[in-house]
């Protein structure tokens, strides 16, 4: 599977699986938490994939990173729509939860809205049409911003839960793998550099 297909296959997935969760536990609070829950984590797979998808290329030569790489767009198109499947589960649980609505704050607000602004345009500018447009220096921009900062609040957000909470563990471990990674890629590459006397 390549291309779109991986996009329309992963949205299809991840709506049956939100209507599944639904259908278990209720449309109430209980179900809208487990399914906030989950689609924070198919949202932190993805963007972890998607993000590393250049770096892991570079570490790791292989037929499963090449794919990865050739196709990290649809990857990343593909956690923006797990990530507004969690925005319509915040918004549900808004409306049944008053507990919930009240230990929203400013910075809450502020800050997880500017994630799903990065994402929205992250999404809109996923096209080689949208790369043309921008140019390609403005459109890296975007993307090596909107990435940092989604990657930051994801940090902020489960590697303090992962300490007290072991089933956090798994998206703490994604987390942090993206800039050892990345990093490593940059080491490599610069190890590889003709150096200059």
């Amino acid at each position: 599977m390549k291309g779109w297909r991986i996009t329309i296959g992963i949205g299809v997935a991840l709506i049956a699986l939100s209507g599944a969760q639904l259908a278990i536990w209720g449309t109430g609070e209980e179900g809208l938490r487990v399914l906030i829950r989950s689609s924070a984590r198919s949202s932190v797979l993805l963007f972890a994939l998607a993000f590393s998808a250049s770096a892991l290329r570079s570490l790791w030569r292989s037929e499963p990173s090449r794919w990865l790489l050739a196709n990290r767009r649809y990857l990343g198109v593909s956690y923006a729509f797990s990530h507004a499947i969690h925005l319509a589960a915040l918004v549900g649980l808004g409306r049944v939860s008053q507990e919930f609505v009240d230990s929203i704050d400013a910075v809450t607000v502020i800050g997880g809205g500017l994630v799903y602004v990065f994402t929205l345009a992250m999404a809109l500018t996923s096209s080689d049409a949208a790369v043309r447009a921008l140019g390609r220096p403005r459109w890296r921009a975007l993307h090596w911003a909107g990435s940092w900062y989604i990657w930051i609040v994801f940090a902020q957000s489960y590697l303090p839960r992962a300490v007290v909470q072991p089933a956090y563990g798994i998206a703490a471990v994604l987390v942090l793998a993206v800039p050892a990674m990345r990093s490593a890629a940059w080491f490599r590459r610069r190890a590889r550099q003709p150096q200059t006397a």
